[in-house]
């Protein structure tokens, strides 16, 4: 294997493991803003939190490859032009994905203390934007480094 397919395996494993692992952590503290969270058993909870950051991780993934596809590299520039497209896409995709689930399927709803823009949770909203740039910033620093 060359060092740049070193580096490639390298950034998607670390990908990967970040958006995991941040999306796993946000999923926890923020699942007490939902209605029927804090209530649930942890046998149900931790599970289903893991599934939800798994879910958040295939997002960023897709993220991901959307951007290479729109800037025609696989391993895009994190400038800000395609850093900027990369959160507004993370942004349409979460507000798309809250409201559908929130307004059309129900299939949850907020506490009160859920902060809400144009009728979706802030916190959801602004989640794989913020997650996915921090993941492939990190996964950037650490492919360049090895």
């Amino acid at each position: 294997m060359t060092q740049r397919q070193g580096n490639t395996v390298t950034f998607y494993a670390v990908v990967l493991l970040t958006a995991f692992l941040l999306n796993f952590c946000r999923e926890s503290l923020h699942g007490l803003l939902y209605a029927a969270h804090p209530e649930m058993p942890a046998g149900d909870y931790v599970p289903m939190m893991l599934f939800m950051a798994l879910m958040d991780t295939l997002g960023i993934v897709a993220l991901y490859l959307f951007m290479a596809l729109f800037s025609r590299q696989w391993s895009w520039e994190g400038n800000w032009q395609n850093n900027s497209i990369f959160f507004l896409s993370a942004l349409a995709a979460a507000f798309a994905i809250e409201y559908i689930s929130i307004d059309i399927l129900h299939l949850w709803h907020y506490r009160m203390a859920m902060p809400v823009v144009f009728g979706v949770g802030l916190l959801p909203l602004v989640q794989l934007a913020l997650t996915g740039l921090l993941s492939v910033f990190v996964a950037g620093q650490l492919a360049s480094n090895s």
